[in-house]
């Protein structure tokens, strides 16, 4: 019978017998030789611990009082070391993690030196000329973590694009989310599902800049008797002058009815012709003054000829042709692409939703895209998905915003928009559903315009970017994280093979079992560092960071209550938290305990 021992194992009883029998024979040697050795009774010829022992036992050398003496203070310096081990072994486990010694294998402060201090330091005075001489930490990048192994403090650059998977309840906005939207020193684009983080956030960024609320759902509204009001207004149309500009916002709304996992598959004509129609609809209103409303209204009616009148008077003769074209139509398909157009535009029925993006009846501010973007203001984007969502003006917002950045950066120097335009798309899969986002993750960074997509799971995002989008976004990702909590193994199989192996040497022990003969051989064998099995356990408080160009690093998640920011936080939340519910004092290892780690 052979049988391999896992690493850490022994499989060497004898040697582990004969080392006990050492241990019972030297241990108490040392313990009457060091009296002798520093007392030198009569009789002590200055032999070593088992002579000393020996001859002790025989009555060669006697023992006095000074003996003792020395005797009881060996015992006591052993037992204070002893106290001092179990006390340093203590502290050590209740800061460290069942996966830190994996630490030492992965990857060293030399090989994620560009995420360093020093590193991001230097590519902030590359990427930001304009940046002051003597700028804090913050100028330089995104806060990450600090590296189990060295205590390093890791920093994403400002042109770096960032994909982070954790699991629910995980910590992800304590530790992630938070502690860069208000380290941020320009602009920022936060979406969320939930209040929690714009209760956390609001007074830090409002030191900065304006704080702008777009809840269409009213999901920070305390008083569920009051009815909410819009704090400004958004016009989706505006700036809208050709027809691929208005294909652009058409495929918001296209994109989250074509991913409503609630659907049943239909013929992609269908959804093009559409998608189509919608872009032609929404060029004609732009062009006439109308909104948002009256686009979904041509929706409505099979016969109406306006928009395509419309066209054909500003002079998108080709726009105009299309839409007439929809309505020469067979019956059937007309009333397939009409009635598609209206699904998708859906949203536009529900007067909460569309008071956002329509001008108001008395004095209210609007959003203006173009200013945002070199302002250090902050726009919150909260949404839930589900029926009646108002996700497409979500993800239609936080696009037109990037692009308005893309722009910017056009005529910038470098081509990059100082300081930089930080998105933090939390539930990114959920409400931010940019049909272009992989693609933009190819170039964004380049143009000061760093994008941080959260999801709960890989397979999340193949949900609503397909397999090739997903992998196309991971893949361009400089920094891509994993704070445990999924349980896809295909996943997690990947992140294991990019943490990488290590050389252990595997004790085969083989037993006859007829004559109990036993052997040990020992061969060096290549095992994972972490197997899928650690990686679906792995402990709040720790992230596998994989960067371009470096080993996997295995890091300290630094939540918001340790960071630089926790008192301002915490006013911010005393602020703005209903009821006070949220207690800002738990760090995210006891907020799993209780449930509060969002």
């Amino acid at each position: 019978m052979s049988r391999l021992k896992p690493r850490g194992s022994y499989g060497d009883e004898p040697g582990l017998i004969l080392g006990a029998i050492a241990l019972l024979v030297l241990v108490p040697a040392m313990l009457l030789w060091v009296p002798m050795a520093l007392a030198e009774p009569a009789g002590y010829d200055g032999g070593g611990p088992i002579a000393a022992m020996i001859a002790l036992f025989q009555g060669e050398v006697s023992w006095t009082a000074e003996c003792t003496l020395y005797a009881v203070a060996e015992l006591a310096v052993m037992l204070l070391a002893a106290l001092l081990l179990w006390w340093m072994r203590r502290s050590g486990k209740k800061r460290g993690s069942r996966v830190d010694w994996a630490a030492r294998r992965m990857a060293t402060s030399e090989d994620l030196a560009k995420l360093t201090p020093a590193g991001v330091a230097e590519s902030a005075r590359r990427l930001r000329p304009g940046m002051a001489a003597g700028a804090p930490p913050d100028e330089h990048g995104v806060p990450i973590g600090t590296t189990v192994k060295g205590g390093v403090a890791l920093r994403q650059s400002w042109e770096d694009m960032a994909c982070d998977i954790w699991g629910p309840r995980t910590g992800k906005t304590t530790s992630r989310a938070i502690p860069a939207i208000v380290a941020a020193p320009g602009p920022v684009v936060v979406t969320s599902v939930k209040g929690d983080i714009v209760d956390a956030t609001h007074e830090v960024r409002a030191g900065r800049g304006r704080c702008w609320l777009f809840d269409p759902m009213y999901l920070l509204k305390r008083d569920a008797k009051v009815k909410g009001r819009p704090g400004f207004w958004w016009n989706p149309l505006r700036g809208i002058d050709t027809i691929t500009k208005a294909r652009i916002l058409a495929e918001h709304f296209s994109f989250a009815e074509q991913t409503n996992e609630s659907m049943s598959p239909r013929d992609p004509f269908f959804d093009t012709a559409a998608s189509d129609f919608i872009a032609n609809l929404i060029l004609a209103a732009s062009v006439a003054g109308k909104t948002m409303i009256d686009v979904y209204l041509w929706t409505t009616n099979q016969r109406e000829t306006e928009p395509g009148d419309i066209l054909r008077a500003h002079g998108h003769q080709l726009a105009a042709e299309s839409v007439y074209g929809v309505l020469a139509m067979p019956d059937r398909t007309r009333g397939s692409v009409y009635a598609i157009a209206a699904a998708s535009l859906s949203v536009l029925t529900e007067p909460s939703v569309t008071e956002w993006i329509t001008p108001p009846p008395g004095h209210l501010p609007e959003l203006e895209i173009g200013m945002f973007v070199h302002s250090t203001d902050t726009l919150y984007l909260l949404s839930r998905s589900g029926p009646g969502t108002p996700a497409p003006l979500i993800a239609a917002l936080a696009d037109a915003v990037m692009r308005a950045g893309e722009a910017a950066a056009r005529t910038a120097q470098g081509r990059r928009l100082d300081p930089p335009l930080l998105t933090v798309a939390d539930e990114a899969a959920n409400i931010v559903r940019i049909k272009q986002l992989p693609s933009l993750f190819s170039f964004y960074g380049s143009h000061g315009l760093p994008i941080m997509v959260v999801l709960q799971s890989y397979a999340q995002g193949e949900i609503v970017w397909g397999k090739a989008g997903m992998r196309q976004m991971w893949d361009a990702s400089n920094i891509r994280t994993y704070g445990g909590g999924v349980a896809d193994p295909s996943f997690l199989e990947e992140i294991s093979r990019g943490i990488g192996h290590d050389w252990q040497m595997v004790k085969s022990v083989t037993t006859q079992s007829r004559s109990w003969d036993r052997s040990v051989n020992r061969a060096p064998q290549r095992q994972r560092l972490l197997d899928v099995e650690e990686l679906i356990a792995l402990p709040v408080g720790r992230m596998i960071v994989l960067a371009s160009g470096a080993p996997a690093a295995l890091v300290r998640t630094q939540p918001w209550q340790k960071g630089p920011y926790a008192d301002q936080i915490r006013a911010s939340l005393a602020r703005w938290d209903p009821a006070g519910k949220y207690d800002p004092s738990l760090l995210p290892e006891d907020a799993v305990l209780s449930g509060q780690v969002r």
